[in-house]
């Protein structure tokens, strides 16, 4: 049970610093929308997800199912998405731009499959690692996309149009 106390508490810090850190302060505002979008769109994936038995999480005393759930899904995976918005390259090949995306959700998956494989925190249902992959992978995907309409960033749409 140590371990749990101690992965919750690295992840809040590690989140807080990185966020600090990683996103240059001219890029802060952009970085806590994109946190926010992230937020929101994880949220209306998880309702499904727990209802259905895709995911759970076992009810204990501390740490609860919900600390894990407001650690993981409402700051962790939001400051990492956008940091990766923040840091991400708008010029380059698409190809590039693939990379950079394929590995940003692999470590996210190989961070939460272990989770659930070593802590008692997380327990897939009939989500398998690749369906893990694949959710974190849209959900990249969709509030990337959204993050783009929002700031409209004419180098990165101005990019897009070159290749095509």
């Amino acid at each position: 049970m140590k371990i749990e106390y101690f992965i919750l508490a690295a992840m809040w810090i590690f989140g807080f610093i990185s966020f600090i850190l990683f996103i240059p302060r001219k890029e802060r505002r952009k970085g806590f929308l994109a946190l926010m979008i992230f937020q929101a769109f994880i949220w209306l994936c998880d309702m499904p997800s727990f209802k259905y038995g895709l995911l759970s999480a076992p009810v204990r005393e501390f740490p609860k199912a919900t600390d894990l759930s407001i650690t993981i899904n409402y700051f962790f995976y939001p400051v990492m998405f956008s940091i990766f918005y923040v840091k991400r390259r708008v010029r380059g090949s698409a190809w590039a731009r693939f990379k950079y995306f394929f590995v940003w959700i692999s470590v996210l998956t190989l961070f939460d499959i272990g989770i659930e494989r070593y802590t008692d925190l997380l327990e897939y249902g009939y989500l398998t690692w690749y369906g893990m992959w694949i959710y974190i992978g849209l959900l990249f995907c969709v509030s990337q996309v959204c993050c783009n309409w929002f700031f409209k960033d004419k180098a990165f749409f101005q990019a897009e149009r070159r290749e095509t």
